[in-house]
C-alpha cells in the first residue's frame, strides 16, 4: 500500500510541476522528495476514493507549503509571470479549439491558427499588469487556474479592431500569421492564373505582397474604418495585379525564357534540374538493382535517384533511359548543366536568329525539352518496375 501510495503522490506531483512550472519557479526542488513529503503527510482516510483523496491532499499541501504567500512573493519574478501566461495559452487553444471560428480568423489567420484567441505579448502584459497588480490569495494551483480562466474568458475573442489596430502598429506577431495565411492564397492566385507552380517560384511574389499589404495598412493608406476583410481584399488585389503583370510580360516579350515554370511531376522540378548537386560528378555508377539504393515507398527518394541516372552517364542504367532522345537530352544538359540559354543552345545547333525566328526557335526548343523531361520520367517509372 505504502508503494503505492508514493507511486500515486509521484504521479500526481508530476502532472502538477508539468502543468504550472513549480520546480521551475522555485516551489520546490525535487518532486520524489516532495512526493514522499505528500504520502507520509497526507495520506488517504478511511472511505475516501481516489478522486476525493488527490482533491484533498492537493489544498492541504499547498496550504501547508504556503503556496499564496509564494505567489505573492514572486508577481516581479519572469518565472512566475511565465507560468501565468502558459495557463493562459493552455485555456485559450480549448476556446480556439471549442468555438465557431471567428470572422476575425477566416480573414486573418491560417487555417489551423487564430488571432482571435491568440495571446499577444503587449496584451499580456496588460492583462497581467491589470489583474496581478493587486492579486488575491490562491491556496492552490486550482484557484490559480481558476483565477486565469475567467481572465481569458472575459478578455477573449479579442475584437477585431484590436487586432487590425495591432497590425497597424506593426505589431509582428499579428503581421507573422497574416503573411502564413497568405502562402497558399498566393499559390492558388499563381497556379489559377499564371501557371506558375511551387513554393521556390512563387515565393517572391508572395514576398513582394506582404510587402505591398505591409505598407498600405501600417502607413495608414487604406480608407478607415479598416477591416479585416479589408486586409484580405486588398492583398488578393494586389497578388491579381501581379499575376497580371506576368500575363501581360509573356505576351510582350515571347522570347523570354519562362524561368518560373518547369514541371517534372506534380513537385517542384527546380529542386532537381537546377540543382548544383545534382551534376554528374556527384554520383558514381552503381548497380541495375534500384531497390539496392532507393526507397520504394519514399516519395523523394524515387524521384531523386531519376536524376542520378539520367545525369550520370556511366550508370548502368543511363544508356536505357535516354535510348532515341540522346540529342535532345544533349540540349537539355546544355541547359541545367551548363547554364546555357535557349537563345544559345538554338546558336549552337541552328545557327544564329533573330527576330521572330528566334523567339519561334526558342519556343519550341523549350516545348520540347518539356516534352522530354515528361517522357523520360514516364519510362523511368517503368524501370522501377523492370530493374526493381
Amino acid at each position: 500500500m505504502a508503494g503505492r501510495l508514493e507511486r500515486d503522490t509521484l504521479e500526481l506531483l508530476t502532472k502538477e510541476d508539468e502543468r504550472y512550472r513549480l520546480r521551475r519557479m522555485g516551489f520546490f526542488r525535487d518532486v520524489r522528495d516532495e512526493a514522499a513529503l505528500v504520502a507520509s503527510q497526507f495520506p488517504p482516510e478511511e472511505g475516501e476514493d481516489f478522486h476525493q483523496w488527490k482533491s484533498r491532499c492537493l489544498r492541504e499541501y499547498y496550504r501547508f507549503k504556503g503556496f499564496g504567500m509564494f505567489c505573492r512573493e514572486r508577481l516581479l519574478n519572469p518565472e512566475f509571470e511565465g507560468t501565468v501566461e502558459s495557463i493562459f495559452k493552455r485555456h485559450l487553444r480549448n476556446m480556439f479549439e471549442t468555438s465557431e471560428r471567428t470572422d476575425t480568423d477566416k480573414y486573418l489567420a491560417p487555417d489551423s491558427d487564430t488571432v482571435s484567441f491568440a495571446l499577444e505579448p503587449d496584451l499580456f502584459q496588460e492583462l497581467y499588469t491589470l489583474n496581478f497588480s493587486s492579486m488575491p490569495s490562491f491556496g492552490n494551483t486550482a484557484e490559480l487556474d481558476r483565477f486565469c480562466h475567467q481572465i481569458t474568458s472575459a478578455s477573449f475573442p479579442v475584437k477585431e479592431p484590436a487586432v487590425v489596430k495591432g497590425m497597424q502598429d506593426n505589431k509582428n506577431f499579428y503581421w507573422e500569421k497574416f503573411y502564413l495565411k497568405l502562402k497558399p492564397i498566393t499559390a492558388a492566385f499563381c497556379y489559377q492564373m499564371s501557371g506558375i507552380s511551387g513554393e521556390n517560384n512563387t515565393h517572391d511574389i508572395w514576398s513582394d505582397t506582404c510587402i505591398s499589404v505591409n505598407s498600405a495598412v501600417v502607413d495608414r493608406r487604406m480608407k478607415e474604418p479598416v477591416t479585416a476583410k479589408d486586409i484580405i481584399s486588398y492583398s488578393i488585389g494586389v497578388l491579381k495585379n501581379k499575376n497580371k503583370e506576368i500575363a501581360r510580360s509573356r505576351a510582350k516579350s515571347p522570347a523570354d525564357i519562362d524561368t518560373l515554370q518547369y514541371k517534372l511531376t506534380a513537385e517542384d522540378e527546380e529542386k532537381y534540374f537546377n540543382n548544383p548537386v545534382t551534376k554528374p560528378e556527384n554520383f558514381p555508377s552503381q548497380e541495375k538493382g534500384l531497390a539496392n539504393y532507393i526507397d520504394y515507398t519514399d516519395k523523394d527518394s524515387v524521384q531523386g535517384y531519376f536524376i542520378v541516372i539520367l545525369y550520370n552517364k556511366e550508370h548502368p542504367l543511363h544508356d536505357i533511359l535516354v535510348k532515341g532522345y540522346e540529342d535532345k537530352v544533349q540540349k537539355m544538359f546544355e541547359h541545367y548543366i551548363d547554364g546555357l540559354s535557349y537563345e544559345e543552345i538554338v546558336a549552337r545547333h541552328s545557327g544564329a536568329k533573330e527576330g521572330r525566328e528566334q523567339v519561334k526557335e526558342c519556343a519550341r526548343l523549350r516545348q520540347e525539352i518539356k516534352r522530354l523531361k515528361k517522357s523520360l520520367y514516364d519510362r523511368y517509372t517503368k524501370m522501377l518496375e523492370d530493374y526493381r
